[in-house]
């Protein structure tokens, strides 16, 4: 008896009452990354001569399929469509395959649904039963056989029925990536208009600093390149993939930003979820004194970073750059005021003032350096938006904000200037033993009028040398 006919003898004669349950998933749930399975190689003896492998056999209608990424998955080509990534050449593995599509196949004719040649059933085979959901090539879409709760789903909260549409387009191409040798390719129109999308996002990221749009201009730039090169040759499953990939990226921007929507996020820095104002608490006051007005700068800039929980990896990058070589020079500048400090020893100075003044320039030292050392991953270019999504969500407070974690980064260079505050301090006990007290109260009246006029015309609070519309546009700000 052939192996084809086994399996069918089989398949006859099983049982499927303990199969277990069917549950509805969507595409992002299929645990495709996830899977935690072990390869045996082993030794063979290699037969002389030509050796071509050793033929699988699969039911009539079911065809195998390699993904690029190398994941070998099934298609049967029959008025249901159906895809599994099952190993399907296991004949348990396909028996309980075959069975699950019949029931849901009965289903279907329960509910009196119809079908077409666009829809496509997936499925999962689990201990505990079967997983499934339905997608549409036409509408482009994922559906299922009952009415479900989006939380049930894992689908975030939707603001309409054309906004839930968003996610499912998201889902669908989800799907394609993950399946794209089988269907023939993607209609040309559709990579024509992908390709718009990326154009105008290259023109949006060149003119605005406050673009929507998740990937970068010099990403925008290489991807158009490689969709023209898809465009060529859309039916090629290598090619459906790469499409399918940027389609799922494009939509999932879509529904963060509500495109389409009665209100939509027209700029990165616009808040469209409700969040109620955080009254100034005691926490922004301290800080705001304690590291002269330096944890403003950062408060502002790590809410900017985070409107509406979203993070922009293009914008997170230069900012933890610019902290971290803040911080490299704020540990250089301690040590360099630790070792100033040896001159003290040979002085007849104060020791309380001595003591505070290398404390806390230690103090900056070794914050600097815990600083550096926590952050350097998040800077490097193997980090991504969802590490920084999931370590300013681990910072944020719904209390305070973001306000320790600004005190934090302001910390290093404030100790400093605490530090050289009571070193001046000493030098000016120092002077007194020297050239007397007037004289010496003297310079220190000259130096504090000399940093207080000095602090007063940087200080953008207190003149507004940056209007807030220019940042609203590059292109404006550059002609001013």
């Amino acid at each position: 008896m052939s192996q084809l006919a086994l399996f069918e003898k089989v398949i006859s004669h099983r049982d499927d009452s303990s199969r277990g349950n069917l549950r509805p998933i969507t595409s992002l749930a299929n645990g495709r990354y996830d899977k935690c399975s072990f390869a045996t190689p082993h030794s063979v003896t290699i037969a002389p001569g030509f050796q071509s492998p050793i033929p699988h056999y699969l039911l009539p209608q079911w065809t195998a399929h390699i993904h690029p990424e190398g994941q070998l998955y099934f298609h049967r080509h029959s008025v249901l469509q159906v895809t599994t990534d099952a190993y399907l050449y296991n004949p348990e593995i396909l028996d309980t395959v075959v069975l699950w599509i019949k029931k849901i196949e009965a289903l279907i004719e329960e509910k009196n649904m119809p079908l077409s040649d666009s829809i496509e059933l997936y499925i999962l085979i689990e201990d505990t039963g079967c997983a499934y959901y339905f997608i549409d090539h036409a509408s482009r879409s994922l559906f299922w056989l009952e009415a479900i709760p989006s939380e049930q789903l894992n689908i975030p909260d939707v603001e309409s029925s054309s906004h839930l549409s968003l996610y499912l387009e998201y889902l669908y191409w989800t799907h394609v990536e993950h399946f794209p040798m089988h269907f023939g390719g993607i209609p040309v129109k559709l990579v024509e208009n992908l390709l718009s999308v990326f154009s105008h996002a290259l023109t949006d990221q060149m003119t605005s600093q406050t673009s929507t749009f998740f990937y970068t201009q010099k990403e925008c730039a290489q991807f158009i390149k490689i969709l023209k090169l898809a465009r060529e040759n859309s039916s090629d499953g290598h090619q459906v993939c790469v499409i399918a990939r940027l389609w799922r990226q494009v939509c999932d921007n879509r529904f963060v930003t509500h495109y389409g929507q009665e209100t939509s996020r027209l700029s990165r820095d616009q808040a469209i979820l409700y969040d109620p104002p955080q009254p100034s608490s005691w926490v922004s006051t301290l800080a705001r004194y304690i590291t002269f007005t330096a944890s403003d700068a950062y408060l502002t800039k790590l809410n900017d970073l985070f409107v509406d929980r979203l993070v922009y990896f293009s914008q997170w990058q230069p900012f933890i750059r610019r902290c971290l070589d803040g911080w490299r020079r704020s540990f250089w500048s301690a040590l360099t005021i630790i070792i100033l400090h040896g001159f003290v020893l040979f002085v007849q100075c104060e020791p309380l003032l001595a003591v505070v003044s290398a404390s806390l320039t230690s103090t900056s030292l070794f914050t600097s350096l815990i600083l550096v050392h926590r952050y350097d991953r998040l800077e490097s270019d193997d980090a991504c938006a969802h590490d920084v999504h999931e370590h300013l969500t681990a910072l944020h407070s719904s209390k305070y904000n973001f306000q320790f974690i600004a005190l934090s980064y302001a910390l290093p260079n404030a100790l400093q200037l605490w530090a050289l505050v009571f070193l001046a301090l000493n030098a000016l006990v120092v002077l007194c033993d020297v050239v007397g007290t007037c004289c010496a109260v003297g310079c220190g009246l000259f130096i504090a009028v000399v940093l207080f006029w000095f602090l007063r015309i940087t200080s953008e609070r207190s003149w507004n040398l940056i209007p807030q519309a220019l940042r609203r546009d590059k292109s404006e700000h550059d002609m001013v």
